[in-house]
């Protein structure tokens, strides 16, 4: 089959197993689990699916309580296309056909792009990205208007979006803007760890239109240890599913490990109320699975600076 009927079969799929898993519990999801272990064929597949069973093994892990959470507040629609374009397009389909590019040629390639939100060249260059396999785009609208990437997304319904956005830009009618998108997950972005009011009314407004979203927290020497926390874990766990961890420049190694570590560890842990994202360690590991030439990919204006770190 072509990618547009593979990926179409792959749709059918996980709605199916959203409703399954609705009806049959996490038995179910961990039938999926096995059954995708099972029929696995590349490396990095079977790793994947080979951690999936080990975090499934008890029910009290921070995935049961995401993936209950996940089905009762996103829309199945948004669960099931963002699933299948960053997940099948991004790391299954995708990956593959860029390693055999890599391959071939010897060239730096990206699963994941970063880009400035109403950049006017992206008409052009997403869609030239996914004819090559590339669907993911991370997309910085701090300083501009977020509801910019509803065009972009919309006419790009195979591939999938992050929006890093400030609180404050993401009012009640700018959210309503972004919910015509399914292939999108916003992030609003968090100079600190602190929870202010402004960033707790911005994730209400995202979920009360049953939106995918992701609380993206800049981390330091000086707050790292804060997030490491139970108490912040669980004032974290009343506004978000997840929570992605970001270092800022300056960021000592000793520092990175820890948090690291800590992240890591945490996922399969009992009784984590919220699941912790490690953006420059979960992204380079990603990258080193899929090929030595993966990297993170940029098409930022020359000078421009980025909000997270792209290396």
């Amino acid at each position: 089959m072509d990618y547009n009927s593979t990926r179409s079969f792959t749709m059918t799929l996980a709605h199916r197993a959203v409703g399954d898993i609705r009806r049959g519990g996490f038995r179910q999801l961990r039938n999926y689990v096995d059954m995708c272990a099972t029929l696995a064929k590349k490396q990095q597949q079977k790793d994947f699916f080979a951690y999936a069973q080990k975090a499934l093994q008890r029910t009290d892990s921070c995935y049961y309580s995401l993936i209950h959470r996940l089905l009762d507040s996103v829309d199945e629609d948004r669960i099931c296309t963002v699933g299948v374009n960053m997940g099948f397009g991004g790391l299954i389909y995708g990956a593959s056909e860029l390693k055999k590019q890599a391959d071939l040629e010897g060239q730096p390639i990206a699963w994941i792009t970063a880009a400035r939100c109403g950049d006017e060249r992206l008409s052009e260059l997403v869609p030239k990205a996914a004819r090559h396999g590339s669907f993911v785009w991370l997309l910085d609208a701090t300083d501009t208007d977020p509801a910019q990437v509803v065009l972009l997304a919309k006419a790009n319904p195979q591939s999938a979006f992050g929006l890093l956005a400030d609180p404050s830009a993401l009012t009640e009618d700018c959210v309503k803007t972004l919910a015509a998108c399914r292939n999108l997950v916003v992030m609003p972005l968090l100079q600190t760890p602190e929870l202010t009011p402004e960033v707790c009314r911005a994730a209400r407004r995202l979920k009360a239109q049953k939106m995918f979203y992701v609380l993206t927290v800049l981390i330091d020497d000086e707050t790292a240890g804060e997030v490491m926390q139970d108490d912040w874990l669980e004032s974290m766990a009343q506004e978000t599913l997840c929570c992605m961890c970001a270092r800022k420049p300056g960021t000592s190694d000793e520092t990175a490990r820890k948090l690291r570590r800590s992240i890591v560890n945490g996922r399969l842990e009992t009784g984590k109320p919220v699941l912790l994202l490690d953006w420059d360690g979960d992204v380079r590991y990603l990258n080193n699975r899929i090929s030595e030439y993966m990297t993170f990919g940029s098409v930022l204006l020359e000078g421009s600076t980025f909000p997270l770190q792209l290396g």
